[in-house]
């Protein structure tokens, strides 16, 4: 009674009482993200967009500051107007220092959306691209150290808020310069799967912007890397052939006069914000012209920087090896202004994360003492704004060159880091394996950093 006869008529069978099959469950959803990952996901907008708000503010109260970007806006504008005045247009600051264009003809054509904009509104666009690709160089660094997805936006927020204070981000973002943006297509390029076809492109594009990156070519060449070496070339070349194309006249003098011109660039190496080999000579011999001194010095210091490099690399240290031709590149260069020195932000990331993982307070004391270093150098606005910037004694000489000094300790600090941690043989639960010298970097993901672990479950990186 009560059961329904099937389809033929016939009464269902009986069926002996026994324990219920429990009902299939419906196929489960995706997992709704803990609402405690909104806030650094909202934070990572909140945050340029503050900044932007605050440089907005501030150049339309003061008409100051900005003076690169002002630069790059009038070299646009005057190339846009045709070919042959690029390299005459210039940017006269409320200092009354004349800024010139120096980059080559194909950063004036990318540089051309800034026309229309005028200068105030090209702060707030400048500024907030600015900061998200300081983020997005936060975020790959993280990647690249094997720090978990669910981890990264908070950690890469709290990256980005502790960078703003340093003197070499904050000072970049006041003058409105390129370099946070090509730090990020370099990252973006040597930090991927190095069997990809185009690796390579994003340095070679870099360095038609700004001359600069063309260190990593040299990098490239030295790790063993040809096929991405030549890729990195040919799009150098098509950058300058672009440049040619666009504006013939304007790139015949960049590439046979204005390039070499260094007075555009510097009126005394000795300035404090010259942060470079070539400076501190300057400022050690109290001297505008090292003269001969810096060349073989210099010389020795990128063979030096490239082979500690080249053996990052070989010990499965792609990033590091990165970090370490970035830091040998602003060492050799003739004039490393202080927001050349960006690359500050990644090595610091990158730092924290391995001593954080070791629970090393010595270490993570020594990358507090960096970033101080960093922050604290801000105080050399002071030194140019009241005149002494230019000539150093006693531990003056120390205070002036703080950048130099931290980039040739690092030089010098990580073969022996390498050293040590292959001597350390297998790692224990929580610390660092040894240096990967057996280890295949072909089979690890791509941007994976084969030192780096994944943390235990409770590590917060």
């Amino acid at each position: 009674m009560g059961a329904n006869p099937d389809e033929a008529g016939h009464p269902p069978p009986h069926r002996q009482p026994g324990p219920r099959t429990p009902a299939p469950s419906a196929p489960a959803g995706p997992r709704r993200r803990p609402r405690r990952q909104a806030y650094p996901r909202a934070g990572l907008v909140l945050l340029p967009l503050l900044v932007t708000t605050a440089a907005m503010a501030v150049q339309h109260r003061t008409g100051s500051y900005w003076g690169d970007l002002a630069t790059y806006h009038a070299g646009a504008s005057a190339a846009a107007s045709g070919d042959g005045g690029l390299y005459q247009a210039s940017h006269r600051g409320t200092d009354g220092i004349a800024l010139g264009f120096t980059y080559p003809p194909f950063a004036a054509l990318l540089f051309q959306p800034l026309v229309p904009l005028g200068v105030p509104v090209a702060v707030g666009v400048w500024t907030f691209a600015s900061v998200l690709a300081l983020l997005a160089a936060v975020r790959l660094t993280l990647r690249a150290t094997g720090v978990p997805a669910e981890r990264r936006a908070l950690a890469t927020l709290a990256g980005g808020a502790a960078a703003l204070p340093m003197f070499a981000v904050s000072g970049h973002l006041q003058a409105g310069q390129v370099g946070l943006f090509l730090m990020l297509l370099v990252l973006l390029d040597l930090t991927g799967d190095p069997r990809r076809r185009w690796s390579g492109l994003g340095v070679g594009i870099a360095a038609g912007i700004k001359l600069t990156p063309l260190v990593f070519v040299a990098y490239l060449l030295a790790t063993g890397r040809f096929r991405a070496a030549g890729t990195a070339a040919g799009g150098f070349a098509a950058t300058v052939a672009l440049g040619f194309a666009w504006r013939p006249g304007d790139s015949v003098r960049f590439w046979t006069g204005a390039l070499f011109d260094t007075s555009r660039v510097t009126a005394d190496p000795r300035t404090v914000l010259n942060q470079s080999l070539a400076g501190a000579l300057a400022r050690l011999t109290d001297s505008a012209d090292p003269g001969t001194t810096w060349l073989p010095v210099a010389l020795l210091v990128a063979a030096l920087g490239m082979a500690v490099a080249a053996y990052c690399a070989r010990a499965g240290e792609q990033l590091l090896g990165v970090l370490a031709c970035a830091t040998t590149g602003v060492l050799v260069s003739p004039v490393s202004w202080h927001h050349h020195w960006v690359w500050c932000v990644p090595a610091l990331v990158l730092l924290a994360v391995r001593w954080w993982r070791r629970r090393s307070r010595l270490g993570l004391a020594a990358a507090g003492l960096t970033w101080l270093v960093f922050v604290a150098s801000t105080s050399w606005v002071l030194a140019g704004l009241h005149g002494w910037d230019l000539h150093f004694r006693g531990w003056g000489l120390l205070y002036s060159n703080l950048y130099v000094l931290v980039g040739l300790a690092g030089l010098g600090y990580l073969p022996v880091h390498l050293r040590r941690a292959g001597r350390r043989g297998p790692a224990r639960p929580g610390s660092e394996p040894p240096t990967g010298l057996r280890r295949r970097v072909a089979s690890l993901p791509p941007g994976a950093e084969p030192l780096e672990p994944r943390p235990e479950p409770g590590t917060k990186l």
